[in-house]
């Protein structure tokens, strides 16, 4: 598995419990460090990742909110929220990553971490999102 998958996973875990817990971000980052074994190499980007996601994530959520039909997103499994999140952040303000490697990645961590109907829907709202882009920047 590659380093910026890792630290995609890594990103999606933090994100989901700061959403389920409610516990500022620096603490759970801080509480993840000790708790898991993380390589020191990959704590960068996951903190890009996670940072940013979080300082955006009004807007994130409200362009999420505008493309995903018939789904609110206190609906959504958390898990596909922390991968959308992440993802909408990186094609959004991440130029050095081809939004195309963002879908990809968000689709093949929903295959491990989610259900079987979520790297589909994933797929759906992020491609509509990429579409967009230039409309939401």
């Amino acid at each position: 598995m590659s380093p910026r998958r890792q630290a995609r996973i890594v990103a999606m875990q933090i994100l989901y419990q700061i959403q389920i817990t409610a516990v500022p971000v620096s603490i759970v980052m801080e509480r993840f460090w000790q708790s898991q074994e993380t390589s020191t190499e990959l704590r960068p980007f996951v903190v890009e990742l996670v940072e940013g996601t979080t300082s955006h994530l009004e807007a994130i959520d409200e362009l999420l909110q505008n493309t995903s039909e018939n789904w609110k997103l206190h609906r959504m499994p958390i898990v596909d929220l922390s991968i959308l999140r992440c993802a909408t952040y990186e094609i959004l303000h991440l130029s050095d990553i081809d939004p195309a490697t963002s879908i990809n990645e968000a689709i093949e961590i929903a295959k491990i971490y989610s259900t079987p109907d979520s790297p589909k829907f994933i797929n759906g709202i992020l491609d509509s999102i990429h579409k967009r882009v230039p409309e939401c920047v």
